[in-house]
């Protein structure tokens, strides 16, 4: 059983770190900030969770789904990351659709892995 609880408070852990992340690059962007808010986000990925985002976003489609399968992230917390995936995505679209592309077809990814009851 205490197993479960760590594995437990892990999860509650990096939701909470993964929603406020999210919390501010929204509240950033809805002030127009939208590069601060990418800059601010990306580097809190990585601080909090380890995630290189574009490292993440180059991936391949099988690696990209290895690495979120094997972390304990909750539903909420994936359909964040997608959220913020797909916000950078759209962000990119006009100026860099290529790279637009492949952050967006992660944004579906991690949807993917996201539990339906």
């Amino acid at each position: 059983m205490p197993i479960r609880d760590l594995l437990q408070a892990q999860i509650e852990q990096m939701g909470q770190a993964i929603g406020k992340m999210i919390s501010k690059f929204l509240g950033l962007k809805s002030d127009g900030k939208m590069e601060e808010a990418l800059a601010v986000t990306q580097a809190a990925l990585q601080e909090e969770l380890g995630l290189d985002f574009e490292k993440l976003y180059r991936s391949d489609e099988e690696d990209f789904l290895v690495f979120f399968r094997d972390k304990p992230y909750s539903a909420e917390s994936l359909e964040l990351l997608a959220t913020y995936f797909m916000e950078a995505g759209v962000d990119k679209k006009e100026t860099h659709p290529e790279t637009a592309a492949l952050i967006l077809q992660k944004a579906i990814h991690l949807l993917t892995l996201v539990p339906r009851a």
